[in-house]
């Protein structure tokens, strides 16, 4: 899928993940020269409405939400690719690593480090605990991204 165009806007860099039914890339967005992300839900074998159904709350989620750290809805689409038939999310990308990878090249967290990222996830859960209508976020863990300033990324699946 490297260097495939899709929708005739999003050209394919690299894979970012991998799930049963589902890939996340990142790519260019041909229109607005900026990285995005772009999730596909693939129809194979293993495709369930409920993937679906998932996914078109995923992106209805997106559209909803206006908070500089979750990353923004940009575009959703049908999709015919060599990996077969299905549906694409596109969202903006925000370049950062988790804290699983920070703690894995040997960063070490103060205290005052801690508090602010706690503080900061806190935030965010509160916008989505506030939001209308509210927002529940189920799997918060150690893989989600955090800026070099240690600013947290939510990522919404």
């Amino acid at each position: 899928m490297i260097n495939q165009l899709l929708n005739d806007r999003y050209r394919i860099q690299s894979m970012l993940g991998r799930q049963r039914g589902r890939r996340t890339f990142l790519a260019s967005d041909l229109q607005t020269h900026s990285p995005v992300v772009i999730k596909l839900l693939l129809l194979d074998p293993d495709f369930t409405w409920e993937d679906l159904k998932l996914f078109e709350r995923e992106a209805k989620t997106l559209k909803a939400l206006d908070h500089p750290l979750i990353p923004q809805y940009l575009d959703s689409f049908e999709v015919d690719t060599q990996l077969g038939k299905g549906f694409a999310l596109v969202q903006s990308y925000i370049e950062a690593r988790s804290l699983q990878d920070w703690m894995q090249v040997g960063r070490h967290f103060s205290e005052a480090d801690l508090r602010a990222i706690a503080q900061e996830l806190l935030e965010i859960l509160d916008y989505l605990h506030t939001h209308q209508p509210p927002v529940i976020h189920r799997d918060i863990k150690l893989k989600f991204p955090f800026d070099k300033s240690l600013h947290c990324m939510p990522i919404l699946a």
